[in-house]
């Protein structure tokens, strides 16, 4: 088996934010020579997070306003009364959403449904964020 890390860099724009890096990770599996296997797309960032969804302007904003519903950021959280910031929201859309994702790779290729994109989530931005991609599988056999 093979193991490839790389990772990328983007720099959100606004408060919350949804960057699609489906095309990034293709390339990185493309950089990678992986022809079947798995690639692990993981931020370490706890204000953001990955997460697959419908590639898609008008659900990335229902997802944004879903959250900020579900979690607005309230004063009386002890976090925003700490040292630490006035972004617990932030945090909590995170391990709400999750870090990481794992997907097939199947001939070379990423193999998401029909409508999947990946995603990266920015809650607490604008800000510079590394993804850390992780490749692991075989090369493509030269039996075939």
């Amino acid at each position: 088996m093979k193991v490839f890390t790389s990772a990328i860099r983007i720099k959100s724009g606004a408060k919350t934010e949804e960057v699609n890096i489906t095309n990034q990770v293709e390339a990185v599996i493309l950089e990678s020579n992986i022809y079947e296997g798995m690639a692990l797309v993981f931020t370490g960032h706890t204000t953001a997070s990955i997460h697959l969804n419908n590639a898609d302007r008008d659900l990335e904003e229902d997802f944004h306003n879903f959250l900020k519903e579900l979690i607005p950021n309230k004063p009386t959280y002890r976090h925003n009364k700490g040292d630490y910031g006035r972004n617990a929201d932030a945090h909590l859309k995170s391990l709400l959403v999750g870090n990481s994702i794992t997907i097939p790779i199947t001939k070379g290729r990423l193999a998401l449904g029909q409508w999947q994109g990946i995603y990266f989530s920015e809650f607490d931005g604008p800000r510079s964020r590394l993804i850390s991609i992780k490749i692991f599988g075989s090369p493509e056999s030269s039996e075939r």
